[in-house]
């Protein structure tokens, strides 16, 4: 008897399965779903300092960091042990190629590229300069946001946020607008480079009309295959584009944020600059395609004139205070995209501080947050995607 319940128990348990199979629990649309960033693991290394993770070596056995608060490079084991620490700031010959300009990256296991406002430097990855890439034209940018990726490799090729080639037609206006392009391509072989994506006639800032600032399209772009994303500062649409054609958009997708301030037509930028009004603008901060054919995306809402005319008043010369007033109102954070709809905010730990680098949905890098915590020590933190 005790043997036929057995059997009638796994019998049962079987038809139960093949009733399922085939038919999967809906999910909650995306909208509805309440996400968070769990943490699982940190790397810790014995450095006084706020250090940022840059990149991962593809054989995952060397960490590139870099201290925000003294720009010095850092290249440490998986255990958090320093292998490497050098600087490459200033007029020494193997100084990057202007300022630095974004976060480095790995070209392979021993290779680091660094982007810089006149070009890029390619360094071993103890810090020895290999070359240097200048273009025929001065590199000159009104936004420089050091901790942003402003470069992408495929192959030989070097997808790279380098502006100056049209300094002829000023670095804003309509006529900069019609004739420049948001990104250079820099050929590793023959140490080329050549103009891409001007602007899509999907966007605003292909306007014959109507002038923008150039803080408005920053751009902030990933490659995934043959496919690269971008999206422009100022802009909620999300552009993808086929490596075979960067001339013109293969898709455009409106990102649907709940909130988002745009420049007004009215308002004229400033020539060739910027004032306070424009960074509370709204922001589209980061961008990092999923491994489901999604993407994570940080913005920030942005102030309404009046809101953003109180905190530059409240703050008066302390822009640190105008920047702290402005956290108060200031909302957005980390929302999924599936290309139609948005998740809800994903609910962040305080301790995380910036999102440094994002392998899957299982590993997210984290730096700290020092304003949550004081270490002797810094800390980067792995994190995963998960539902609350």
């Amino acid at each position: 008897m005790k043997f036929n319940f057995i059997l009638f128990s796994v019998l049962l348990a079987i038809l139960i399965s093949c009733c399922k199979t085939g038919k999967e629990e809906p999910t909650a649309p995306l909208s509805e779903q309440s996400l968070k960033f769990e943490i699982y693991d940190s790397l810790v290394v014995d450095y006084l300092g706020n250090l940022l993770l840059m990149d991962i070596s593809p054989d995952g056995k060397n960490y590139l960091m870099i201290d925000q608060n003294t720009d010095t490079i850092f290249v440490t084991n998986p255990e958090g042990e320093v292998k490497y620490k050098y600087y490459r700031n200033g007029d020494d010959p193997q100084a990057i190629p202007g300022n630095r300009a974004g976060l480095g990256k790995f070209l392979d296991n021993q290779t680091i590229l660094i982007p810089g406002t006149r070009g890029l430097a390619s360094y071993s990855i103890s810090g020895s300069l290999n070359d240097s890439y200048q273009p025929d034209f001065t590199g000159a940018t009104n936004l420089v946001v050091p901790f942003n990726q402003i470069h992408d490799v495929v192959g030989s090729q070097v997808y790279l946020y380098l502006p100056g080639r049209y300094g002829d037609s000023g670095s804003q206006g309509i006529e900069f607008q019609k004739k420049s392009t948001r990104l250079e391509i820099l050929d590793l072989n023959s140490a080329e480079f050549e103009p891409s994506i001007p602007f899509p006639a999907e966007s605003k800032y292909s306007s014959e009309t109507q002038a923008f600032g150039s803080i408005d399209y920053y751009p902030t772009f990933k490659i995934v295959g043959d496919s690269l994303f971008i999206f422009f500062r100022n802009e909620p649409k999300l552009f993808t584009y086929h490596l075979s054609n960067l001339d013109s958009p293969s898709n455009v997708k409106i990102i649907p944020y709940q909130e988002f301030i745009e420049r007004k037509l009215e308002d004229k930028p400033s020539n060739g600059s910027f004032n306070l009004r424009d960074f509370f603008l709204g922001i589209n901060l980061s961008l990092f395609p999923t491994e489901d054919n999604e993407f994570l995306i940080q913005y920030l809402s942005g102030l309404t004139d009046e809101v953003a005319n109180e905190v530059i008043s409240a703050g008066g010369s302390d822009f640190e205070k105008i920047f702290e007033e402005a956290e108060k109102y200031n909302t957005g954070g980390f929302v999924l995209f599936d290309g139609t709809q948005l998740s809800p905010l994903i609910d962040q730990p305080e301790i995380l501080g910036t999102l440094n680098k994002y392998v899957s949905k299982d590993e997210i890098w984290f730096s700290l947050n020092f304003a949550e915590a004081e270490n002797d020590y810094s800390v980067i933190y792995k994190t995963r995607l998960v539902n609350k």
